[in-house]
């Protein structure tokens, strides 16, 4: 008996590795798919080594390289947290979790309901510490100007509008799980894509309007520059907005957002106000990148190649840790071990996505010497943001792997020295 109880637990161990590491190769193989092919200009780092000796002082670079140090350390440390109190809730059952579980247990759905409401409470709560040492480092080097409590008002609304799909998202676990069992992955698969999509396009006009100001951009040279760009590049781009930025922090950035209806380019107030002409145009024409190669919807569509093993994945360790526990698959318990396994699951699928991320940024700034004809104009740009978001222009190696979305600034730089090497060559 415990000898088949054993293998039996070895086999589900390999299984589960078998489809782990198969959503890591799907998702990997996803980024092959999906990654736009980036053509010239070639990258010139000689370039863009000298750009950055010249341009930055050494005072500007330590300053930079200390705060972003800091900066790793306290998302590290966040991060750290956070997967130890979903292991906490997921596996310690000590007494007063066997009676809090036992009491959401009398009734399963409204118990998987609250379940959910308050994983994800106990997670901003143990984050709220990080939240505070984040602001206090951005206050200290002089980016953020939001005063302590509007962060904690700004935590606190973000906490509410995070709950309530954590909430939704355990009743539909739980009923998914009572009634489909075995193949619970297929629909929760189905639903988990519905929600991405339903995300990326309901969250410009829902979601990001409780935190901030969106005003259409007046007339003027700002907007007058974006439409013409944009006509240059034949693309609809929806409508342009500028968002009150500048009431949190100094620094600068622009973004797109939105699919079909909801579809925007946002622009930050401070970046309209301190980006000379050059830096302006080259933003604006990464940005129009985004759009001319429907980049959301790329992203959208890597994450419906990943999501079906991925979320197998999920099942099969969440049954397997219920087994061990001893709990209940068909009580609240279940909540927080699907928590735990999901959060884990995001983030490896999410290394392999930010590789794709990368390439698709890299292939913005392209467009956007291409577009605008003006390379020096993204050279100044990128010096520009590295300078007024004290970014850490040639971050480490391994960090960038795990978590950079964008290339680094020395990259980004080089990329346009590149053009700038191209057009000597042609001339």
């Amino acid at each position: 008996m415990n000898s088949g109880s054993a293998a039996g637990r070895s086999l589900n161990g390999y299984a589960l590795a078998r489809v782990g590491l198969g959503a890591v190769l799907a998702a990997c193989l996803a980024v092959l798919l999906l990654a736009p092919d980036q053509g010239p200009p070639v990258p010139d780092p000689a370039a863009a080594a000298r750009v950055i000796a010249d341009r930055f002082s050494p005072h500007e670079l330590d300053r930079a390289g200390d705060y972003r140090s800091w900066g790793r350390l306290i998302g590290l440390a966040s991060l750290v947290v956070q997967f130890a109190t979903l292991a906490f809730l997921a596996f310690w059952r000590g007494a007063p979790m066997r009676r809090l579980l036992g009491w959401l247990g009398r009734r399963p759905l409204p118990g998987a309901l609250a379940a959910g409401a308050l994983v994800s409470l106990v997670l901003a709560l143990t984050g709220l510490p990080f939240d505070i040492a984040a602001w206090q480092l951005g206050r200290d080097y002089g980016l953020v100007n939001q005063a302590l409590g509007e962060r904690l008002l700004d935590w606190l609304l973000a906490t509410v509008v995070t709950a309530i799909p954590a909430a939704l998202g355990g009743l539909l676990a739980m009923a998914l799980w009572r009634r489909l069992k075995g193949r619970f992955w297929i629909a929760a698969s189905v639903l988990v894509a519905i929600w991405a999509v339903i995300t990326v396009w309901l969250w410009p006009v829902v979601i990001s309007p409780l935190f901030n100001d969106f005003d259409p951009l007046p007339d003027g040279p700002a907007r007058t520059g974006v439409l013409r760009l944009a006509d240059r590049a034949g693309v609809e781009v929806g409508e342009v907005y500028e968002v009150d930025a500048s009431r949190r922090s100094s620094t600068l950035n622009a973004y797109v957002n939105g699919i079909g209806s909801t579809k925007q380019v946002v622009i930050y107030d401070n970046a309209i106000r301190t980006l000379n002409r050059g830096e302006f145009t080259a933003l604006v024409g990464h940005e129009l990148g985004h759009v001319k190669a429907a980049d959301l919807r790329r992203g959208l569509l890597f994450a419906l190649l990943v999501i079906p093993l991925g979320v197998l994945f999920v099942q099969l360790a969440t049954a397997a840790a219920l087994r061990r526990n001893g709990d209940d698959p068909h009580s609240p318990a279940l909540i927080p071990v699907i928590a735990l396994w999901m959060a884990l699951a995001v983030f490896a699928l999410q290394i392999p996505g930010n590789a794709l991320s990368r390439q698709v940024e890299a292939k913005a700034d392209r467009y956007s010497i291409a577009l605008t004809g003006d390379p020096q104009g993204l050279v100044d740009l990128q010096v520009r943001l590295a300078k007024a978001n004290l970014s850490d222009v040639d971050p480490p190696a391994f960090w960038q792997f795990m978590f950079g979305t964008h290339p680094s600034t020395f990259d980004r730089i080089a990329i346009a020295e590149g053009a700038k090497g191209g057009s000597r060559d042609e001339g």
